[in-house]
């Protein structure tokens, strides 16, 4: 009951800030449900690529579709590139040194370092509930978004978290979007590498528990219809630096226990 509790919030947090709320699917698989962390990488796609696919529909009167594409497009292929040729083939149990880790650890090391420097993109970011004047797309910052798409994807594919926060500010800082339409965006650019990732998964044959996925999927988009509703009537700064420090203790657990 706890981790559909907090599948809930975490719908609820996706909708609300357009990223965020992915990065606790996986620990709350792994130490919730004891799915393995190979595994709940793969649910996770799914889980946040249709929350995120419903959440973006709702926000569809604010969707920047050209941005979308160009930072969707690379980041997918970073999805599928890192899942087919860096977590399929990583053996069991990998030899760093003289530590021997297993798979499953070290996707949670990988996480919890995600995880915390997310939660400092998070404190960091600014309110921008104005509209800001559009920058000029120079040939600059289209490459860096590109760069920035295939970066994001290739951790997406093999953590399983969406990237939202990453996704924002890049938006709002290289293109000049306002907050509103980052956070639409980056939540159609979640869904679609999410969604590509995960078609990966199923063709490559892995057993998967179809009726808990799809519980579990249900509990988030009911989640995210709610943060859609309450994205104009709540502070999405307060909510934001109060998520940030839940992120950031979430993320000192992870790597203090593996």
């Amino acid at each position: 009951m706890i981790g559909f509790v907090l599948a809930l919030g975490m719908g609820m947090v996706l909708g609300l800030l357009g990223g965020g709320g992915s990065i606790l699917t996986v620990p709350i698989l792994v130490y919730l449900f004891k799915v393995p962390a190979a595994l709940a990488t793969g649910y996770s796609l799914f889980v946040v690529g249709i929350t995120s696919a419903i959440a973006a529909f709702r926000y569809r009167r604010q969707l920047n579709w050209r941005v979308g594409a160009l930072f969707a497009v690379p980041s997918t292929i970073g999805v599928i590139l890192s899942r087919r040729y860096v977590l399929q083939p990583m053996p069991d149990q990998l030899s760093l040194g003289t530590m021997i880790v297993s798979k499953d650890d070290l996707i949670m090391i990988v996480f919890g370092i995600l995880v915390v420097l997310i939660s400092f993109f998070m404190l960091r970011a600014k309110e921008e509930n104005h509209v800001v004047e559009q920058k000029k797309q120079t040939l600059t910052s289209m490459v860096l978004i590109t760069m920035e798409g295939l970066v994001v994807g290739g951790i997406t594919g093999f953590v399983g978290a969406g990237g939202g926060f990453m996704i924002v500010p890049a938006l709002t800082l290289l293109v000049g979007i306002s907050m509103r339409e980052a956070i639409a965006t980056s939540l159609l650019i979640i869904s679609l590498k999410s969604l590509i990732g995960f078609l990966g998964d199923i063709q490559l044959s892995i057993a998967m528990d179809g009726w808990f996925l799809m519980g579990f999927t249900m509990v988030t988009v009911i989640g995210s219809v709610i943060g859609v509703q309450l994205n104009q009537k709540v502070s999405v700064t307060l909510l934001r630096k109060a998520f940030a420090y839940l992120v950031f203790i979430v993320g000192i657990n992870i790597l203090i226990f593996h």
